[in-house]
């Protein structure tokens, strides 16, 4: 059913300010701050049934910021509205494209309502609850890595008495990053389905156990994505260039637009697969007998990575590096072998083992 009243908020870490408007525009607007707290929640649904919109069929849009809005969405989900989280890159650039030149949260809220209504961004669903308790895990282990690695980096400089301290708190941090593996292995124990598609993404030599749990993690629901190219997007991993008449050629760089934690653990499965994996070693010569760098040869393995990840994950079997795609060069040209030659993440391969 066709929404009928936007809801635009804008959310931050204490407070929500909401602006309500009809789908059409027409009538008054309506503006209300609300506490980021069950409570907030619970006088939200209460204004809203004040001004006779909690029967209606509502559209709620807010940005993704952070982790801030997860429980005010799924609340609102909960509730049978439609909910958007969009990227806040988006609104922004709306808002620029509108001229606005003062910016505060309520008329953010009323932006993001606007944008909504304009837009008619794509439905937002939560995550499994296993899901999302592995997604927490690997997130704040790689919180704590990156911390350890700054350990690291700064022990190369440091004089003997911060090197004692460093020392000390790189030993902290190892014991951390230990019970936190325990943890994400035990949880993987008690969770059959999560444990499968860990397992087959285990099932690619160069992607280890903490890798394929990670990618899991990441990565949304496979039934969700209609293709590769999707999920070599969701990781930041898909080309972007920039032309523009004679003057404007840019070389082709990666998006980073996705997770940066599964970005960071490819590369160093990359590295690996470049050397152990049959169809990833065969990528990287095919590459380099081009003359290709280093760099865009460690790029092209991670979206290849990627692409595999996805298709053992889609058809429910482990990797097989003799997998056969009959419509492998139907429509592609042969230029999705490379990984760097796809011009547009949208040209995904086939949902197969070797995709």
């Amino acid at each position: 059913m066709q929404a009928t009243h936007i809801l635009g908020i804008d959310i931050s870490k204490d407070k929500f300010d909401v602006c309500l408007r009809t789908a059409t525009d027409q009538g008054p607007r309506h503006a209300a701050t609300f506490h980021n707290n069950a409570k907030g929640f619970k006088d939200l649904c209460t204004w809203l049934r004040q001004q006779a919109a909690t029967d209606l069929p509502l559209h709620a849009c807010l940005e993704a910021t952070s982790r801030y809005g997860d429980a005010l969405a799924l609340d609102l989900h909960q509730h049978g509205h439609t909910v958007s989280v969009v990227n806040p890159r988006r609104t922004r650039h709306y808002a620029d494209s509108r001229l606005m030149r003062t910016q505060n949260d309520t008329i953010d809220a009323a932006l993001i309502a606007d944008f909504c209504a304009s837009q008619n961004p794509r439905s937002w669903r939560p995550v499994a609850e296993d899901q999302r308790q592995l997604q927490n895990l690997v997130r704040t282990r790689g919180f704590f890595l990156n911390q350890k690695q700054q350990c690291l980096n700064r022990l190369e400089t440091a004089d003997p008495i911060s090197a004692k301290h460093l020392r000390s708190h790189v030993r902290q941090l190892d014991a951390t990053l230990s019970k936190l593996e325990k943890q994400i292995i035990d949880l993987l124990q008690t969770q059959p389905d999560l444990a499968r598609q860990v397992e087959l993404a285990d099932s690619i030599p160069g992607v280890g156990l903490l890798t394929a749990a990670i990618a899991v993690a990441e990565l949304p629901p496979i039934h969700r994505l209609e293709h590769a190219g999707q999920a070599v997007a969701l990781a930041g991993l898909d080309p972007r260039k920039k032309t523009s008449g004679t003057s404007v050629h840019t070389a082709p760089r990666l998006s980073k637009m996705g997770s940066r934690l599964l970005r960071q653990t490819l590369c160093m499965a990359a590295l690996t697969a470049l050397r152990y994996n049959p169809i990833i070693r065969a990528l990287g010569e095919r590459l380099r007998a081009k003359g290709k760098g280093g760099k865009l040869i460690v790029a092209a393995a991670m979206r290849k990575l990627v692409r595999l990840i996805y298709g053992v994950l889609k058809q429910g079997q482990p990797f097989d590096p003799h997998w056969q795609n009959r419509d492998r060069a139907v429509g592609l040209g042969g230029l999705a072998s490379d990984g760097d030659m796809l011009p547009n993440p949208q040209l995904g391969s086939p949902s197969v083992a070797t995709a």
